[in-house]
Order: structure tokens, then C-alpha cells, then sequence
């Protein structure tokens, strides 16, 4: 409605901060002058004051027009503290929309400055047409789908993860990136939020896409050499798949399925190398948790240099780059048009059939797990299969919906290619932890290691020199090593760990600090006191069977 005076337009309760705010809104010199001021301040010249600084045409701010602003009876809303479900899956927040039915109280989206500049255009029609080139590409399929499944997170339990786009530069990793956002209502890769951030910012950023697909553009814009892009990547994994702030937030809950500052999203993100190539890169291998919190997703098929690895039947060879550049072309073009709405289409309907999807989607994921699992695979192979499995649910519950313009059969084939080409690629660490504990094996039934039962004189002697010593304990033997000793059987600080974690689960480490995520090993050291009086740090391990207790 047009505004010819000084109006309070509404109160708002911010749930984020816990506090209540009106709202004025005035004629200004450039459209409208809008300020939020503390409701408990009721002066005219401090309202007057802040409307000045928000650009108010001065000759309208009379005190009798504020005065009869001040004293009106509005309408109280509530500021949601942050995006998903709330009300018992009955309503939906995103960044720029509320589904579902919020009783008396009207809600409004939590601000976010990631956000705050994009504006939905376009409709629900107009964007599926430009989605239909998604088809022809099996990354765009399953990051489309990707949009889609986060909401699904929080409906089948399931912890976070993030997803790594990789391939070479140029072939379209950025824009499958922003199709797949702007159904959110991304349009512009400016718009996405990218690796220049601490993780405190990372953190920062997963509390404002909660139940949402996060976009990050680019593991290479993260600060530094190309060799510590993995730290980044690595302190990525747990600040975004936490599911839990470190920060305590003033937060409300707000009638929201979970409490406190939680948190669940599924992160996309794009980089020139999956997560295991820049790994290697440090000279560092994943730990199993990491593999399965972040995991590699290809842009790339069948030897087919360019993401759309299934071009139409039409287009043949000599064709292909033309018709490549007019589909990128028309995305750039088109997308900024069509853009914020698709999602928030997709979620009203998902709310008013809250329990209905829910069965839905798990009864998709169990159903790509029996057709894509083996009896064979890992822990960690298995849990990035329920990811994908919950991917493909976004995607079939968004084709049910009207909103994605895909076929069915074909989608579960897109999504199964990019799992299979994911477990595909991934490093075998049982083959790794398997080498390493026989080093370690080996290294402890050595002289460098002294029996002490068994010791000479001279041994005694050169005791500072020893890595370590061992002796009888029960029917078993308990070996104490230095811990530089240790540190330097393996060709990374990661592969200790692994190694450290499985000597803990088998229950054969003896520590004194509780175990941690962090990539330093001191949770596992000791200062032990060595037959010669001295006190190094070291690792303690019983061996209950003796040597081949180390055997996998």
C-alpha cells in the first residue's frame, strides 16, 4: 500500500535476539524510509531521528504525525531466529518465505546478510524450463537434487554432509551450482558464498541455511597455498556437518524440531580436486568420519569432457560446442529472471503433506540403498549411499510435487552413476590402516623397542636412546614408545591417527585426555616414567594377545 505519512506499519518480536521492535515507514527522498525502533522508545524526536537517518522527506515529520504514528495499534509479528521446520513440521521458514499455516501470529524470515540482497523474480514455470537442461547433465541432475533433500534431513534423522563438485575450470561447475540455488533464489555466481571465511564465518553460515542447501563456489578462493587448501576443506567438514554452533546463541526455539543453535544442511561446494586429491596434495589421507561427512560428487562422465555428458540424441559431435555455449549462454541470461521461487512453491506443498513425505522419503532412501548397496562395503561406504539415497528422495519428492521437470527412471540412473562413480574414487584407508599397523607391528618386535624382561646391561645403559620398552603384564605385554618414535613409523599425522583410533577401539591405547576430532594426536600421549627416571611423552598400548594382536 502507499504510504503518505509517517505509519507504523507493525511490531516485531525478534526471536533470534529475544526483543521487540515497531516498525515506521515514511515518504522518503528515494521511495520509502523504513527504521526499526525499540518499541519501548516512544519519543517523537528520537523517531523522528532515526527516520531522518533512513532518508524520511523532513517537512513530513511533524510531531503531531508522529505522535499519531506512535500511538497506533498494529499488528505483532514474529522474526524467526533462523530458517527450517518449526511447529511440528506444520511450517517451513526459508530465507525469503514462510509455508504453512502460523496460527494468529504472522512469522517472517530471520534476516541473513548472505541473503539479504536477493529478491525472488520469475515463476515456477519459467524456471522448470530452464531446469530441463539438467537432464542432459548427470552432476546438475543430482545437484538439483541436492536443493531439494536438505529439508529432507531433519524428517529422516539424518546428520549433515556436503557434497564436492569437482572437475577442471570451465565446464559449468558454477553453474550447476546456481541452478541448483536458484531455486532458493541464487542468480548470480557473485551471489554464493565462497572459501574466503574462518570457521567461525563457516559456522556463521551453516546456522543461516539451516534445513537448506548451502552453496560455497570454489575450495580454491580459500586462503593460502595450494598444498594447505585442505586444511580448509578439512575444517570445512566439521564446522558444516557438525550440526551443532560452538558460539551459545540467545536463541529461541520458536516451536523448532530441535533445540538450542543445531543445525542441519547439506553443503554444495565446487573445486577443481575431490576431497581426497587435495588431501594428498598435504601429503595427508582422510580419517573414515571426514570421508563420510564430505565426499566427492564428479561434474565429469564416461570420458566425456564436459558436464553435459548426455547431450540430446540430436546433437551430434560437431555440433556439441555450439549448442554447450547457447545452454550456458541461457542459463547466465536467464536465471537472474527466474529465480526464488521454485523452492518456496516446492516447500508449501511439502507441509501441507508433512507426514505423507516424510514416510515418502524414507521409503526412497531404503529403496536406492537395496538397489545401489552391497553386502561388502564399508561403514563409510555405506553411509555415503544414504546420502545419495537422500538425494534421490529430494529429487523424486520434487518430480511428485510438479516442481523438477525430470522422468523418474531416469533420475535413480543419473543419481546411481554419480554414487557409484563416488565410491569409485575413493581411497581404500583398510588397505592403508592394515600396511600401517604392520609397520608398527614390525617396529615394536625390534630391538629399538627394548624387552625390558630381557634387558642386557648395555640396553639399560642406552635407555634414553631406546624408542620405547616393553614388558609382561597379565598373559598379555604392554609396550610404552616415545611418541616422536611413533610419529615417524608413518608417512602422515593422519595415518597415525588412524592408527591411534583403532589401537583405542580395540581397546589396546591406554590415554588419559578423552578423544577427539581435532587432528592433533596429544589426546592419545602420555608422560609416562621410564625405567631410567625420565618422563617423555609416549604412547601406551596393552597387547593382550601379544604382536598379532595388530593383525587386521
Amino acid at each position: 500500500m502507499p504510504y503518505h505519512k509517517v505509519t507504523k506499519v507493525r511490531e516485531i518480536h525478534d526471536e533470534a535476539s529475544d526483543t521487540w521492535v515497531n516498525e515506521f515507514v515514511a515518504p522518503g527522498a528515494a521511495g520509502y524510509a523504513y527504521a526499526l525502533i525499540p518499541r519501548d522508545i516512544q519519543d517523537v524526536k528520537t523517531v523522528r531521528a532515526h527516520l531522518l537517518r533512513k532518508g524520511a522527506v523532513r517537512a513530513l515529520l511533524t510531531d503531531e504525525a508522529i505522535a499519531e504514528a506512535i500511538a497506533d495499534e498494529v499488528d505483532a509479528v514474529r522474526r524467526a531466529a533462523r530458517t527450517g521446520w518449526r511447529n511440528g513440521g506444520a511450517v517451513f521458514v526459508s530465507h525469503g518465505h514462510v509455508a504453512g499455516d502460523t496460527g494468529d501470529v504472522r512469522v517472517l524470515p530471520p534476516e541473513n546478510k548472505l541473503v539479504a540482497h536477493l529478491e525472488p523474480a520469475g515463476d515456477d514455470a519459467r524456471w522448470k524450463k530452464l531446469a530441463k537442461v539438467a537432464r542432459y547433465s548427470t552432476a546438475m541432475t543430482v545437484v538439483l537434487c541436492a536443493t531439494f533433500a536438505a529439508p529432507l534431513l531433519r524428517l529422516l534423522n539424518r546428520q549433515s554432509f556436503a557434497v564436492v563438485l569437482y572437475g577442471p575450470s570451465r565446464i559449468g561447475k558454477t553453474t550447476a551450482q546456481l541452478l541448483g540455488a536458484s531455486a532458493m533464489g541464487f542468480a548470480n555466481e557473485e551471489d554464493l558464498p565462497t572459501f574466503k571465511a574462518t570457521e567461525a564465518g563457516l559456522l556463521a553460515a551453516a546456522m543461516g541455511f539451516n534445513d537448506l542447501l548451502l552453496p560455497i563456489n570454489e575450495v580454491g578462493t580459500a586462503p593460502g597455498k595450494k598444498k594447505d587448501k585442505y586444511d580448509a576443506i578439512y575444517d570445512a567438514t566439521y564446522a558444516l556437518t557438525s550440526g551443532h554452533d560452538v558460539i551459545r546463541h540467545p536463541i529461541w526455539n520458536g516451536g523448532n524440531a530441535s533445540d538450542g543453535a543445531g543445525f542441519r544442511l547439506i553443503a554444495m561446494i565446487s573445486s577443481e580436486h575431490a576431497p581426497d586429491a587435495w588431501a594428498a596434495r598435504k601429503g595427508e589421507n582422510r580419517d573414515a568420519g571426514e570421508t563420510a561427512r564430505m565426499f566427492g560428487l564428479s561434474a565429469l562422465y564416461d570420458g566425456i569432457p564436459s558436464i553435459f555428458d548426455q547431450p540430446p540424441e540430436d546433437v551430434d559431435g560437431a555440433d556439441f560446442p555450439e549448442w554447450e555455449k547457447k545452454q550456458f549462454a541461457k542459463l547466465k541470461k536467464r536465471l537472474p529472471e527466474q529465480c526464488g521461487v521454485a523452492f518456496s512453491d516446492f516447500m508449501e506443498k511439502v507441509v501441507e503433506d508433512h507426514d505423507a513425505v516424510r514416510d515418502l522419503a524414507a521409503d526412497l532412501v531404503a529403496a536406492f540403498e537395496g538397489a545401489v548397496a552391497t553386502a561388502g562395503m564399508s561403514p563409510v561406504q555405506r553411509d555415503i549411499v544414504a546420502n545419495f539415497g537422500v538425494l534421490y528422495a529430494g529429487g523424486m519428492i520434487a518430480i511428485d510435487k510438479g516442481v523438477l521437470p525430470f522422468v523418474a527412471n531416469e533420475l535413480i540412473e543419473d543419481v546411481k552413476r554419480a554414487c557409484r562413480a563416488t565410491l569409485d574414487g575413493l581411497s581404500d584407508p583398510t588397505a592403508e590402516l592394515r600396511a600401517d599397523l604392520a609397520t608398527l607391528k614390525g617396529h615394536l618386535g625390534s630391538g629399538a623397542v627394548v624387552d625390558w624382561d630381557k634387558r642386557t646391561a648395555k640396553q639399560a645403559t642406552l635407555m634414553q636412546q631406546a624408542d620405547g620398552w616393553h614388558v609382561a603384564k597379565g598373559t598379555g605385554r604392554e609396550f610404552v614408545i616415545r611418541g616422536t618414535a611413533f610419529m615417524g613409523l608413518f608417512t602422515s599425522e593422519v595415518r597415525a591417527r588412524h592408527v591411534l583410533e583403532h589401537l583405542d577401539d580395540e581397546g589396546y591405547l591406554a590415554h588419559g585426555r578423552e578423544r577427539t576430532t581435532r587432528r592433533s594426536n596429544e589426546w592419545a600421549q602420555r608422560q609416562v616414567t621410564w625405567p631410567n627416571g625420565s618422563r617423555p611423552r609416549s604412547f601406551t598400548i596393552f597387547l593382550p594377545g601379544g604382536l598379532d594382536d595388530l593383525d587386521l
